[in-house]
C-alpha cells in the first residue's frame, strides 16, 4: 500500500516541483450561477493524471508544469461533460470561465441521484467529512450517505452540510469478519462484533429496523470481504454494484452479485438493488493505474493485495480494468436514483426499500410499464407496453430487457444520447422486468424492477 501511494504522490510532487504556470478558474451555469464541479486534469504523454474540485463557489486555481493538458469538467449525468484543451505558459497565470450546460433536470419529474456508501477520515477514508460533502456536490448528487466503519462520529459534521444543496443522512458500514452491512438513515451506533453468528446478524438487522433505518448487505461478493451469513433474511436492501469493482463483468462480485439478486427475485423475495461508491479517496489516486504499464501495475498490487487471485484477473483482463480504472472511482460512481414526492431523508428511505430506483454510472433511465415504474407491481393486461426514455451526456450503444432473469429484447442504439420507445410485452404472474443500458466498458445503468401479478 505504501508503495503505491509514494508511486502516486512522485507524480504529483514531480508535477508541482517543475510547475511554472498558473491556472485560474471558475464554473458557472447557463444562467451565470456557480457550479461546484469536478475537474480531472489529463497528459497522456506524461502519464499524469490528477483530480481537483471547485470550492463551494465555483472557484479553482492549478500550478502546472509548461505543456498542453486536458481538462474534462464534469458534474454527473445531468449536465454536459467539457473536454478543453489548455496550453500552460512558462511564468503565465491563465484565466478559464467555463459554462457546464445542464442537460437534463431529472428533479423535475421527481428522481434524485444519491450515493449510499462512503467514508471519511472518521474510519479509512482519505479526506474530511466536508472534503467528501463537496465532492459529492460536485458529482451532482442529491442526497448522500455517510458511511464510515463502526462510527457515526461524523454525525453532526456530515448533516451540516444539507444546506449546501445536498441532503446527507447518517449511516454506518456495520463491519465484521463475516460481512459488512450499511446502516442507512440510523441516529445511534449500531453494536457490533468482529466475529459474528446468525442471530449477531438477526440482531443488527432488528437494531437498524428499531431506528426506523434501513439495513443493506454490502458487496455480498466481493473478493475479500465476502458476506458469509447471506442467507440470515431481514434485511432491506443489496448492494449489487459496488464502486469498488468494475460492473458487469464476472469475477469480482458486482455480476456474481446481480445473478445472486436474480435469484432472490425469481423466489419472490421483492429485496431492492442498489449501488453505491464505496469511495475512499474522492480525488481517485488508482485512476492513475489505468496510464501505467502492466508490469508496474502487477508490482503495485502485489505489494498491496493479500492474494493472488485478482494478480491473475488483472493479468487476463487489463482492458476491462483499464478501462474502469480510468473511469474513475469517484463520490456517485456509481449511485441511485430515487423517486421521490419530495426530497427528504425519510422519502429516500422509503423509495430505497421499496425498489423506486435506478442504478447507473452514467445513462438515466426511466421505465413504465402501463404507468408503473420499478418497484411497483402491476396487474396483467390484454395489451402490456413497456416505455423506456433513456438520456446520456455520453453515447450508448444498446438497451437489453431482462424478463425473470432472462435477456427477452435487445435494442440497438449506436451512438444514441437520447431515445423513447415502447414495446409491447408478454408477462405472466409472478414474472418481473428491468432494462439495461451499455455504453463503451465501463458505462452501464440498469433499473430496479417491475413485477407482474394477475387480477
Amino acid at each position: 500500500m505504501k508503495f503505491k501511494v509514494l508511486l502516486i504522490l512522485s507524480f504529483f510532487i514531480l508535477s508541482v516541483a517543475l510547475a511554472n504556470g498558473k491556472i485560474v478558474g471558475s464554473i458557472i451555469d447557463e444562467t451565470g450561477s456557480p457550479l461546484t464541479a469536478r475537474i480531472r486534469i489529463m497528459s497522456v504523454q506524461r502519464a499524469f493524471l490528477i483530480t481537483l474540485y471547485t470550492d463551494w463557489n465555483g472557484d479553482f486555481e492549478i500550478d502546472l508544469a509548461q505543456g498542453q493538458y486536458e481538462f474534462e469538467i464534469t458534474k454527473g449525468p445531468e449536465y454536459e461533460r467539457k473536454i478543453i484543451r489548455v496550453d500552460v505558459v512558462d511564468n503565465k497565470e491563465t484565466e478559464m470561465k467555463i459554462t457546464l450546460n445542464r442537460l437534463y433536470d431529472l428533479a423535475q419529474v421527481g428522481w434524485f441521484g444519491g450515493d449510499t456508501h462512503m467514508h471519511s477520515t472518521y474510519s479509512d477514508g482519505r479526506q474530511n467529512v466536508e472534503q467528501v460533502a463537496l465532492a459529492c456536490s460536485a458529482a451532482g448528487l442529491s442526497w448522500a450517505v455517510l458511511s464510515d466503519h463502526n462510527t457515526i462520529a461524523g454525525n453532526d459534521e456530515w448533516l451540516s452540510f444539507s444546506g449546501k444543496g445536498i441532503t446527507t443522512i447518517m449511516g454506518e458500514e456495520i463491519t465484521t469478519q463475516i460481512g459488512h452491512i450499511n446502516a442507512l438513515g440510523v441516529n445511534q451506533l449500531v453494536a457490533w462484533k468482529p466475529s459474528a453468528t446468525d442471530e449477531d446478524i438477526k440482531r443488527i438487522f432488528t437494531d437498524i429496523a428499531s431506528q426506523k433505518a434501513v439495513s443493506q448487505i454490502n458487496h455480498p461478493f466481493d473478493l475479500r470481504n465476502p458476506f458469509e451469513r447471506i442467507h440470515v433474511e431481514g434485511f432491506d436492501l443489496i448492494e449489487i454494484w459496488n464502486g469498488a469493482a468494475p460492473p458487469i463483468a464476472e469475477g469480482l462480485g458486482n455480476r456474481e452479485s446481480q445473478e445472486y439478486w436474480y435469484g432472490l427475485l425469481n423466489q419472490g423475495k421483492k429485496i431492492a438493488a442498489v449501488a453505491g461508491s464505496d469511495c475512499h479517496d474522492v480525488y481517485s489516486s488508482y485512476s492513475l493505474l489505468g496510464f501505467l504499464p502492466l508490469q508496474t501495475v502487477i508490482l503495485i498490487l502485489q505489494r498491496e493485495l493479500p492474494g493472488s487471485e485478482f494478480i491473475e484477473y488483472a493479468k487476463n483482463n487489463e482492458q476491462i480494468l483499464r478501462s474502469w480504472v480510468k473511469h474513475g472511482l469517484f463520490p456517485g460512481t456509481p449511485r441511485t436514483y430515487v423517486k421521490v414526492p419530495e426530497l427528504t431523508q425519510e422519502n429516500v428511505l422509503n423509495a430505497l426499500k421499496s425498489g423506486k430506483s435506478f442504478l447507473t454510472n452514467g445513462p438515466l433511465l426511466l421505465v413504465d410499464i402501463n404507468g408503473a415504474e420499478p418497484g411497483e407491481t402491476v396487474l396483467i393486461s390484454e395489451k402490456m407496453m413497456l416505455n423506456i426514455h433513456m438520456m446520456s451526456n455520453t453515447p450508448i450503444e444498446e438497451l437489453r430487457i431482462i424478463q425473470s432473469g432472462q435477456r427477452v429484447y435487445t435494442i440497438s442504439l449506436r451512438g444514441k444520447t437520447l431515445f423513447q420507445c415502447s414495446i409491447q410485452i408478454d408477462p405472466k404472474d409472478g414474472d418481473w422486468i428491468l432494462v439495461e443500458a451499455f455504453g463503451d466498458y465501463p458505462l452501464y445503468a440498469l433499473t430496479n424492477p417491475i413485477y407482474f401479478k394477475n387480477r
